[in-house]
């Protein structure tokens, strides 16, 4: 394993923050509101001063009970009905039926060159409509290229592909296929619907390399945060890809950004303030069955025998139990003969995310030496 802890660290916020802080920034960075709470989870784009501040200011309103994020919900899409963006695509940023992807895509819309990406945007993979992709492709780049699958997170319960048209706009400049994925969401699904979703979009884009100028050989999976445990999951637990004709060999190799889940067991018994409340969004979206838990946990998937991606994961150097949770993943993915390199790099759960899209960032630049050493990029 190789491990690299960068000093200067800067730690704003942690992973999967408390619920009540989760929904309530979200909820801001989604509808361009100035919120007296730090950024976190993803890009942010700055705010609207169109759009007043909610009625409820006190982060504290959002605590675990599912009534509270009914009511965030249900906020949100009476915001997305009000005029400030009532399209289907405004009323999908924090989960089903809710938000501003809107308002993100047509922020973040301005920022692609239309000469070098071509954007398809809401391909269905499956019936219902959070299962939908954005492919971003390079115009100017020959084929076949390589691809990056992305999964955005949002403790599994909130969260939008066009949170991150700033990751394909990138990628499709400098000649990666950037496919950027929604999901079912909890608690409207449970495991392990969420990641047969993950699942079925790869199958989709793999089923359709030719076409897209992907080349089905060098298929890489991404994620942040929840996005990066279903990503992690994916290239550790071979039944889901199994139940679509699929494998492990099918995935090239496992880019994850930050994600403290690699064992969900663990991770709910953490007494820690940040472990009890990511222990509300792990029982929301799997369960508190241990065996199902287990399932769930990229580490706990792993065994002799099996023939695994290679794996690429990023941490902040501050988080200690995203540290400790990569150290014990990466060790067990050793031991049965994996290549992973684990990265703690001085940059908050939001930095990293958003680094992932910035072609001058040293993140960008290791995904793309992950990508460039198992192939030549045309």
């Amino acid at each position: 394993m190789k491990l690299s802890a960068l000093s200067g660290v800067i730690e704003n916020v942690n992973s999967e923050v408390p619920m009540k802080l989760l929904c309530f920034s979200l909820a801001g960075l989604l509808l361009g509101i100035s919120l007296p709470l730090t950024a976190i989870g993803q890009e942010s784009t700055g705010s609207s001063p169109s759009l007043a501040r909610p009625a409820f200011n006190d982060a504290s309103q959002f605590s675990s009970g599912s009534d509270r994020r009914l009511r965030l919900r249900q906020y949100l899409e009476r915001r997305a009905q009000s005029g400030n963006g009532g399209s289907r695509n405004a009323a999908e940023g924090a989960g089903a039926g809710s938000g501003a992807g809107a308002i993100w895509g047509a922020r973040a819309a301005a920022a692609i060159d239309s000469n070098l990406v071509k954007v398809q945007r809401d391909v269905p993979y499956g019936k219902d409509a959070r299962q939908v992709l954005d492919i971003y492709t390079p115009k100017q780049a020959k084929g076949p290229l390589p691809v990056i699958f992305f999964c955005h997170g949002g403790g599994w319960r909130i969260g939008n592909k066009s949170m991150h048209v700033e990751k394909g706009s990138s990628w499709a400049s400098n000649g990666v296929i950037f496919v950027s994925t929604n999901y079912r969401l909890a608690p409207e699904v449970k495991h392990p619907q969420q990641i047969q979703d993950v699942a079925s979009a790869f199958a989709w884009v793999k089923s359709h390399a030719t076409e897209l100028g992907a080349d089905p050989n060098r298929m890489y999976v991404m994620g942040h945060s929840a996005g990066a445990q279903l990503v992690d999951l994916l290239g550790t637990n071979e039944r889901f890809l199994a139940e679509k004709g699929l494998s492990l060999k099918d995935i090239k190799g496992v880019i994850s950004l930050d994600t403290a889940s690699l064992d969900l067991n663990q991770r709910l018994g953490d007494g820690s303030p940040e472990g009890k409340a990511v222990g509300d969004m792990i029982t929301t979206a799997f369960g508190s069955d241990p065996k199902v838990l287990a399932e769930a946990s990229p580490t706990a998937n792993i065994h002799a025998g099996q023939k695994y991606p290679d794996f690429l994961l990023f941490c902040g150097a501050k988080r200690v139990a995203c540290v400790a949770q990569h150290k014990v993943f990466s060790q067990a993915l050793e031991k049965v003969g994996g290549k992973v390199t684990v990265k703690a790099v001085p940059l908050s759960h939001s930095e990293i995310s958003k680094a992932a899209g910035q072609a001058n960032s040293d993140i960008f630049k290791e995904v793309m030496e992950f990508v460039h050493a198992s192939g030549n990029l045309q």
